[in-house]
C-alpha cells in the first residue's frame, strides 16, 4: 500500500522514518570511524590497510562501503529538496574525507522537512541505478533505500570488527535516548 504524502501527518511520518534514521546512523559510523583511527593508531596498522580491507575479494573496501552511507540518503533526499545535492559517496580517499562527507551529509539531510515531503506527493522516485524506473516514496524507502543503507552500514562495522577494531553492537546502534519506565507493582 502506498503512503499517500498528500496529508502533512503521513508526510511527518515517513520523514522521521528515514531522515532522522539516516543522520542517526550516519553519527555513529562517524564515531565509529574515530574509533578504528584510534585502533591503528594504537596498532601501528596504515589507515589505508583499514581503508582498503573487505569481507571478501567481490566485496566493496570499507571506504566503499562508507562512501555508499553518504550517497544513498542524497540520492534519496535530493527527491525531496530544493537545495542542490552535495557531491559525495564519490572521491574520499582517507578517514578524514569520509568524517567530512558524513558532516556534508548530515548537514544536507538536516534541511530536509517533512514539508519537503508533503510537497512532493506521491510521484514515484527514481532508482539510482536506473533513473528510466521508480518506485513511489514509501515502496523506495522500505524496499531499496534503507535496506541498502543498513546493508553499507553493517558491512562497514563488520569489516572493522574483523579487523579487530574493538566495536560492540552498542557502538552500532548509538545512544538510545531510552526513559526510565516504571516498574509495575506485585
Amino acid at each position: 500500500m502506498v503512503m499517500p504524502m498528500k496529508d502533512s501527518k503521513s508526510a511527518q511520518t515517513f520523514h522521521r522514518f528515514t531522515i532522522p534514521v539516516f543522520i542517526r546512523t550516519l553519527q555513529n559510523i562517524s564515531k565509529i570511524l574515530v574509533m578504528a583511527e584510534r585502533h591503528a593508531k594504537r596498532h601501528g596498522i596504515d589507515p589505508v590497510t583499514l581503508l582498503s580491507s573487505r569481507l571478501y575479494p567481490d566485496m566493496f573496501t570499507l571506504l566503499q562501503q562508507v562512501q555508499y552511507l553518504c550517497f544513498i540518503p542524497v540520492d534519496f533526499a535530493k527527491n525531496f529538496s530544493a537545495i542542490a545535492a552535495p557531491r559525495v559517496g564519490y572521491d574520499e580517499a582517507s578517514f578524514a574525507d569520509l568524517k567530512a562527507s558524513i558532516k556534508l551529509t548530515i548537514a544536507y539531510l538536516r534541511g530536509v522537512k517533512p514539508q519537503d515531503v508533503k510537497a512532493r506527493g506521491d510521484a514515484p522516485l527514481p532508482l539510482f541505478f536506473d533513473e528510466s524506473i521508480g518506485l513511489p516514496a514509501e515502496s523506495h524507502a522500505t524496499r531499496m533505500t534503507l535496506p541498502d543503507f543498513f546493508f553499507h552500514a553493517t558491512v562497514a562495522y563488520a569489516i572493522l570488527r574483523h579487523n579487530g577494531v574493538p566495536l560492540g553492537k552498542a557502538d552500532f546502534i548509538g545512544p538510545l535516548g531510552a526513559v526510565r519506565l516504571k516498574k509495575k507493582k506485585r
